[in-house]
């Protein structure tokens, strides 16, 4: 069996300064590293051989200095690598890349390709299903556990999604991206660098796999970035130290109220958006919101998304149209149908996908992309999770439009262009993108937008999208889900939208302290979050995991609880409204990105705080903290 793993290398991200001043990025003297995970899809591919028959070959698209980072991969295992490196591949975008890597890859003729479920810098999840679809292989991401069969012919995967997980077989040849848990952090030592040097490492140019170079870097992409955007930190910096519990919570307490009331000044109501002018018959310049549900109800992130394509009709005077995919048992499509128009749907485009597989499988992504190309809508949202990352990535990859994947936010420039507005490098800078091709392809990470007012009873008007697997242009092997394994209480759902959420680290202790926590949350209306270390140690689920390895939230407040505040986790809460924090470590670094501190034991400081924010709470979000 041949494994093949593409990885990255990537700056330090923590390493890197930003002088907000002349609003550049400081690389100066950063480090690089192969990116995290696929650091960790190297270690599983590894552990996968099973005899001198079987090998592992990394690749790596970038400068000259990543060949360091495939010497690391080949330190820990790797038996050949490849670097492809060539000054015609820079300002390649997620398609370009995947394209280039997918040349090399039929080089190779891998039977599985491993690769990290994101980079650390751009925080994209597009490369490794492009690579999917452009050799017409099924994939499967982010899996934390995989094992093949003994014949070889097989995956076996176990894929996280928010409420929980799902186990799926995969015939080979095929594509996996990684997360955490599928296998142990590594690092290499100098007997094993030494030894590394002895390994080949083949360096190819572009021209050796194409004579058409437009392919490549800046001209292959359909996608450019605009001058970027910093966020200079504004937290407030406020901590207090020691004295008495009470008097420390009121102080606290007062602060937030101040600051909430002043950011509601500078925001305006915050609350829902008015329901803008419809314009149903004109489906020029149409926008298309593909719904995400569970379980028969539509997920939150999709009336955030329609909220968003409202506000954009304004400027482009068109039509919305909802995209529902799933089976079509009457009754559950015409609820649906009607809450997607409530909130802001003028047409509601049903497929269904019982004789196709899942939404993130090949098939429905060749239908669906099918009725893209033939209507050409203006854009199509869809939501950041992994059924829309998939589905997306696929899509803009067999038609070969731009993609943005994670924006936070969508604007319409003065020459009418979507423009598209991505956190890169932590969060520290944003970067607008447009696209060369139309329609604008992103994904929207859910909790960010706002939905519009419904208004019950709109007219539906339902659509339906033929759906076949002979029309789905993606015949051939495609994923077959096993098992599915939800949890209701997992809180990955709730914390994408939560307004209060109150983040645990390994400063609560243990179990025991687990369980306080929790009760204290939940008194003041407040969603769990939670750290790397602490999902490591078990105590809490991956899927409610903040930061570079988690996921970015927005909440009104965030209070961290025994956070140290590594950079890790606290990009993920830089677009928190206020953010609390209590540590016995004066020198902690979670003051710096706080606004309101308390130095000292949770234990002592954590109850009269939850009591004085009651009121507090209570005032700014209603029963949020009943």
């Amino acid at each position: 069996m041949k494994i093949a793993v593409c990885v990255k290398y990537v700056p330090v991200i923590a390493r890197i300064k930003f002088d907000y001043e002349q609003k550049t990025i400081v690389r100066d003297g950063v480090p690089s590293e192969v990116n995290p995970f696929d650091l960790l899809a190297l270690v599983r591919a590894v552990e996968l051989k099973r005899g001198p028959q079987d090998q592992v070959v990394v690749i790596s698209m970038g400068p000259p200095q990543a060949r360091e980072g495939l010497l690391e991969c080949l330190a820990l295992g790797a038996d050949r690598g490849v670097l492809l490196t060539d000054r015609a591949l820079a300002g390649s975008d997620t398609l370009a890349t995947a394209r280039a890597l997918s040349l090399v890859l039929r080089r190779e003729e891998p039977d599985l390709i491993l690769c990290g479920r994101n980079s650390a810098d751009a925080e994209t999840g597009q490369v490794g299903p492009g690579i999917a679809e452009l050799m017409a292989m099924p994939h499967v991401a982010p899996v934390r556990r995989l094992d093949w069969d003994i014949d070889g012919k097989k995956i076996r995967a176990e894929r996280v999604i928010d409420q929980g997980y799902q186990v799926i077989e995969c015939p080979l040849p095929a594509v996996v991206c990684v997360t955490e848990g599928i296998a142990p952090e590594l690092f290499s030592n100098r007997e094993q660098m030494e030894e590394a040097q002895g390994k080949p490492l083949e360096e190819l140019g572009c021209a050796e796999l194409s004579s058409d170079l437009s392919q490549f870097g800046e001209q292959g992409s359909p996608t450019w970035v605009q001058d970027i955007r910093m966020l200079e930190p504004d937290r407030l910096g406020i901590t207090i130290e020691g004295g008495d519990p009470q008097e420390a919570a009121q102080q606290i307490a007062q602060g937030l109220r101040e600051r909430l009331s002043h950011l509601a000044s500078q925001e305006g109501t915050g609350g829902p958006a008015p329901s803008s002018e419809r314009f149903p018959a004109s489906v020029d310049r149409s926008i298309w919101v593909v719904a995400e549900s569970f379980q028969g109800g539509l997920l939150q992130v999709t009336m955030e998304m329609l909220g968003k394509a409202r506000a954009l009709t304004s400027v482009t005077k068109s039509q919305v149209a909802a995209v529902l995919i799933g089976g079509q048992g009457q009754d559950s499509t015409g609820a649906a149908a009607q809450q997607l128009s409530d909130f802001g749907a003028d047409k509601v485009l049903t497929l269904d996908n019982t004789r196709l597989g899942p939404t993130y499988g090949r098939a429905v992504s060749g239908t669906l992309a099918a009725a893209i190309s033939q209507a050409r809508p203006y854009a199509v949202l869809f939501a950041a999770t992994a059924d829309g990352r998939d589905l997306a990535s696929r899509i803009a990859v067999r038609l070969e439009l731009g993609l943005t994947g994670d924006a936070i936010d969508l604007e319409i420039d003065d020459e009418g262009r979507l423009v598209q507005l991505k956190p890169a490098l932590g969060g520290n800078v944003v970067a607008p993108i447009l696209s060369k091709t139309l329609p604008n392809l992103v994904t929207i990470r859910p909790g960010l937008l706002t939905p519009i007012t419904p208004e019950p009873g709109a007219p539906v008007n339902l659509e339906t999208i033929e759906s076949s697997p002979a029309q789905s242009g993606s015949s051939g092997a495609d994923i077959d889900v096993i098992e599915e394994h939800y949890q209701e209480d997992i809180g990955a759902t709730a914390l994408a939208q939560a307004p209060v959420v109150l983040g645990v680290g390994m400063g609560i202790g243990g179990l025991e302290g687990l369980a306080e926590a929790q009760k204290m949350a939940g008194s003041i209306g407040a969603v769990l979050g939670t750290t790397r270390d602490v999902t490591h140690e078990g105590w809490l689920p991956h899927q409610i995991q903040i930061g570079i390895s988690g996921r970015s939230i927005a909440p009104r407040v965030y209070l961290a609880v025994g956070i140290r505040g590594a950079f890790n986790h606290t990009v993920g809460v830089q677009r928190a409204g206020v953010i609390l924090a209590i540590n016995s470590n004066r020198r902690a670094t979670i003051f710096r990105s706080a606004d309101y501190g308390i130095v000292g034991d949770w234990r002592e400081y954590l109850p009269p705080l939850v009591e004085a924010l009651k009121p507090v709470l209570a005032e700014a979000f209603g029963s949020a903290a009943d």
